[in-house]
């Protein structure tokens, strides 16, 4: 029997119709991403995928006014040290109700340095593995002092959550990791480590591959891993409706931003483009050898836009602007949208379920508030949800302690 879905919506201060585009884009405002977060937390989410200044801070500020919205928070190895985490952790976890999830990120060379964090890019994933293996054992007490490679320190252990003098930990043995990492060495990352592997949305067949490789790594460890997909959305109660705003969002965006966002994406090697001429392309120097893509950069080169429906990878699955990055013109595998009715998009869902294994979705939708709500009227009622409370329930907002100080 497949286990109920995990839905999360998406959380940034970085909003608007289409906020990849300055003139989609609206002025920053910390009480709307509030807003998003309590209407999440009532419309059913499992949780939010949160990014911030200071994740940590920002969203326990929204503790008490949600009950049951778990946060997915980023965290980047070495950003704190491993003690300091767990000590960040568990008393989020209390506090929460056990409403905490890490958003394992491994960082890029403009990142990582401002933590001290000075490593070869090739050994980022064996720091990253050394990082959470140890903040898990921390976390469970299971060690004190430890000297690794990357990390160490000494004794005395943090210590433990307790609870009522118990010695049961909110989140047992940990609070759960999960990540991505599509490279041969991010897959082998996740195995070893990740207990929710995320990819980005893309073609069903890719996506299989994908995660059963990282499965089998985990399975060679001993270890069981769930996965999860990130993916943008349009939903809307017809085929039409939702297709004629997917146009509407790819021609607001236009063709020379889209070039331009390509461009800067290449500047920072996120494309997976070889060249001997030079070491950074340039959007005039990508080809292809599949017909439909090599469309969509001709059409772009000529100044218009791609054809809506070239850019439908498989069947209500769009690789359309997005708020990942900029248009996934070569095919390669992120910012991807569902895009359609409510029963087409429940339905590649449950397939995505059934013949991948993925029961995690983390979604996006522009303008984040409208669309959570819109996503959860017309798709949440065709879906079998987890709607599990946390792991000590959910917790009281504001409202209900107002209300019982009023009674009293």
């Amino acid at each position: 029997m497949a286990n109920p879905l995990k839905i999360l919506w998406y959380i940034n201060p970085s909003d608007g119709a289409y906020p990849w585009h300055p003139e989609g884009r609206v002025t920053y405002d910390p009480h709307r991403i509030r807003d998003i977060a309590i209407a999440a937390d009532r419309a059913g989410y499992y949780g939010a995928l949160t990014v911030g200044k200071n994740p940590f801070i920002e969203i326990s500020s929204f503790i008490p006014l949600t009950q049951t919205l778990r946060y997915l928070i980023p965290v980047y190895p070495g950003q704190y040290n491993p003690a300091a985490l767990v000590s960040l952790a568990q008393s989020f976890d209390e506090l929460s109700g056990g409403r905490l999830l890490f958003n394992q990120v491994n960082g890029t060379d403009l990142i990582l340095p401002q933590f001290g964090i000075d490593v070869p890019s090739d050994q980022r994933y064996e720091l990253s593995a050394e990082y959470w293996t140890v903040v898990k054992q921390l976390y469970a007490g299971e060690i004190g002092g430890y000297e690794g490679k990357y990390f160490r320190f000494g004794p005395p252990p943090p210590p433990r959550s307790r609870l009522n003098d118990s010695d049961v930990l909110v989140q047992y043995p940990h609070t759960p990791v999960w990540g991505s990492g599509a490279s041969p060495a991010g897959i082998e990352h996740a195995g070893k480590v990740l207990d929710t592997y995320l990819t980005y949305l893309h073609r069903p067949d890719r996506l299989g591959a994908q995660i059963d490789a990282a499965r089998a790594v985990a399975a060679r460890r001993g270890r069981t891993l769930r996965a999860g997909t990130l993916a943008n959305i349009i939903v809307r109660e017809t085929e039409e409706e939702a297709w004629d705003y997917a146009q509407q969002i790819l021609e607001k965006t236009g063709s020379q931003n889209i070039i331009r966002q390509i461009e800067n994406r290449l500047k920072l090697g996120r494309y997976n483009v070889a060249l001997s001429s030079r070491e950074v392309p340039t959007f005039n120097d990508l080809e292809s050898d599949d017909p439909r893509i090599q469309r969509r950069i001709d059409a772009l080169r000529a100044g218009k836009l791609p054809d809506l429906r070239d850019l439908e990878s498989a069947p209500n699955i769009w690789s359309g602007p997005n708020g990942w990055g900029a248009l996934d013109i070569l095919d390669q595998g992120w910012g991807g949208y569902f895009v359609g009715s409510a029963e087409s998009v429940a339905a590649r869902i449950r397939e995505l379920q059934q013949n991948q294994g993925i029961d995690a979705f983390i979604l996006a939708g522009w303008p984040l508030l409208t669309e959570a709500q819109r996503v959860a009227d017309l798709l949440f009622p065709l879906l079998d949800l987890d709607r599990s409370p946390p792991a000590l329930g959910p917790v009281r907002t504001f409202g209900e302690y107002a209300e019982l100080a009023l009674a009293s």
